[in-house]
């Protein structure tokens, strides 16, 4: 497109504005799906328009530029951005997610905020016709229920590294037990789960939110331990923690095309058979949720590798 080159300069020096670290080259090119001599491009040219483009060498020896807010003028707010916001706590709201729609609710109103009166006046009937216009299909099985006030305690905790006490309900045991953990994460699934260990124990375990009882955040912080969330979270299909697996699926060549769009797991690889089938490869656990999934594709895969049998 013609305008494509100019399109991403400025969504570069958007990117450079909005971060409080900066970012790198590699940065640069993974937030604007580039290569990095393009990025260098780029980040030159940013160099001409704007004298205070600064860098900072950090302490991993990796150069990250950023550009003063002050640098830009006012950007308005696109209605496709409100609009999306808006939908999707429509969305978290089906699904019983209240704490996560208010938050996007709040995200929109402080962008209505930040538009002019008369901009926001005339872009108030394009979010409507596009909420109106857009949307997802309501999926069967157990709905997400997450209470805010519940979800801000832990943010806190976990912002704070400070030990919370709680009872907790665990499947096995009809009464809740008092617990004190060390916060980590939460993981978003069908449910939402808390990742911690105990006061005593090193192992990272899975809490589910909806069995978490009489939550205090205690003042005491915690030494906290080196933590990767994508990396805990990709040992798993699903949030079911166990052994990871090899597994290898095979799609009918009518399923191929559909198989192809679908990321079943961060580590996979995919192979066009002669035949025209498709083989995805992948490692994890979480075989019992893998199965549920792999149920809605009938006849068109069949798992070659990694099953139970």
């Amino acid at each position: 497109m013609r305008y494509e080159p100019a399109t991403r300069l400025f969504q570069l020096a958007m990117r450079l504005a909005g971060s409080r670290a900066g970012l790198s080259l590699d940065e640069m090119a993974d937030a604007l799906g580039i290569g990095r001599r393009t990025a260098e491009r780029l980040r030159d040219r940013l160099e001409e328009m704007f004298p205070q483009l600064e860098y900072l060498d950090g302490d991993d020896h990796i150069r990250r530029w950023r550009l003063p807010r002050t640098a830009l003028p006012a950007v308005p707010v696109r209605p496709g951005a409100i609009a999306t916001l808006e939908m999707l706590a429509r969305e978290f709201e089906a699904k019983g997610d209240a704490a996560h729609a208010e938050d996007l609710r709040e995200a929109a109103c402080f962008m209505r905020f930040a538009m002019p009166a008369d901009v926001l006046r005339h872009a108030e009937p394009d979010i409507e016709v596009l909420m109106q216009a857009e949307g997802s299909a309501a999926a069967p099985g157990p709905r997400l229920r997450l209470d805010r006030a519940l979800l801000g305690e832990l943010r806190h905790a976990i912002l704070g590294m400070h030990y919370i006490r709680l009872k907790y309900r665990s499947a096995e045991v009809a009464r809740a037990t008092p617990r004190t953990l060390c916060p980590y994460a939460i993981l978003y699934g069908r449910r939402a789960y808390l990742i911690a260990h105990t006061e005593a124990g090193a192992e990272m375990r899975l809490w589910r939110l909806d069995r978490i009882g009489d939550l205090k955040i205690l003042p005491e912080i915690f030494p906290r331990r080196e933590f990767d969330l994508a990396e805990f979270a990709a040992q798993s299909f699903g949030v079911f923690q166990e052994e990871p697996r090899d597994v290898v699926l095979r799609f009918t060549p009518e399923a191929a095309v559909d198989a192809r769009g679908w990321l079943f797991h961060p580590s996979q690889t995919m192979k066009e058979q002669a035949d025209g089938s498709l083989v995805v490869r992948f490692r994890c656990g979480g075989m019992r949720e893998l199965g549920w999934h792999l149920h809605t594709w009938g006849d068109a895969v069949e798992w070659v590798e990694g099953s139970d049998g």
